[in-house]
């Protein structure tokens, strides 16, 4: 995930932002943990959002401590358990996801950061065979839909043909060995963020997409008038699912800090993304 999933903190009441930094915290001390030092630097607060929505949706929840940022030991920060499954597995998915972002930049980028990307692939590739021992099975659904996204590229498909490995990609871990009173539910909402995150990166990389010859499939549309709002309804249209899926499932807690993420975050970074597009193709809002 590319960091597109986050809260915006200005609605936030204080309470809730310091459980939110702390799933963030524990997040980053679970990869130190399972995954070594260097692995900490990758984590986003799209991770922190995949962690919420699965503990929200269990009955129980271990709890919080308080504890201190292993960056700054001075730093008071929140602690949630470090035993707990959903933490643990969303530090494994954090390096399964990030050995396919790097796969998919050598693919797509430049020479420059092809080159990089191919300098810290033996590092990913030794980390990723550990998250796969880890996650058995599930690391084999991220493969075949990663092969059916370069599939796509290559026959130019469209953006919902295009869209939705990574969809099927998010929906699958988000429900992976998980117990939920309307798991149907769940899955819809983690293929809506998923189709969300793929639109919003395309939206935002487009012109460069276009600089470099690399796949996108709004490349078409770009010099359009009505580019901004078409992204605009596609966006709207696919977060409005999301929300309407996560309003079928029963939420335990964390529930103000979500629907944050979902309403103010969201449109926050809807927002930003439209207007760079608008500032890119010579438009003014």
């Amino acid at each position: 995930m590319l960091g597109y999933i986050k809260a915006h903190k200005p609605e936030m009441k204080f309470k809730d932002y310091e459980l939110y930094k702390g799933v963030y915290c524990t997040l980053c001390k679970a990869l130190g943990k399972r995954y070594g030092f260097v692995a900490r630097f990758i984590l986003s607060y799209d991770f922190t959002f995949f962690a919420m929505v699965r503990m929200a949706v269990r009955s129980q929840c271990p709890g919080f401590t308080k504890s201190h940022c292993s960056f700054n030991p001075a730093k008071p920060c929140l602690d949630c358990n470090r035993d707990n499954e959903d933490i643990s597995y969303t530090a494994d998915v954090t390096i399964l996801m990030m050995y396919h972002k790097l796969a998919d930049n050598i693919q797509d980028s430049r020479f420059l950061k092809r080159f990089l990307c191919r300098l810290m692939l033996p590092y990913a590739k030794h980390l990723y065979k550990k998250a796969c021992q880890r996650v058995g099975s599930i690391s084999e659904v991220l493969e075949k839909q990663m092969a059916r996204q370069l599939e796509i590229e290559k026959r130019n498909g469209s953006l919902d043909e295009a869209a939705d490995p990574s969809a099927v990609m998010l929906s699958e871990l988000l429900v992976h060995n998980i117990e939920c009173e309307d798991i149907d539910a769940l899955k819809k909402f983690g293929y809506m963020i998923g189709r969300w995150v793929y639109i919003t990166d395309a939206v935002n990389d487009c012109e460069d997409d276009i600089k470099e010859g690399s796949f996108n499939p709004l490349k078409k549309r770009f010099e359009d008038e009505s580019f901004t709002q078409y992204c605009e309804e596609m966006m709207n249209l696919t977060i409005g699912e999301a929300i309407m899926n996560y309003k079928r499932l029963k939420i335990f807690r964390f529930n103000d800090i979500l629907e944050n993420v979902l309403y103010d975050g969201v449109y926050s970074v809807t927002q930003k993304v439209l207007e760079k597009g608008e500032t890119e193709n010579g438009k003014s809002l």
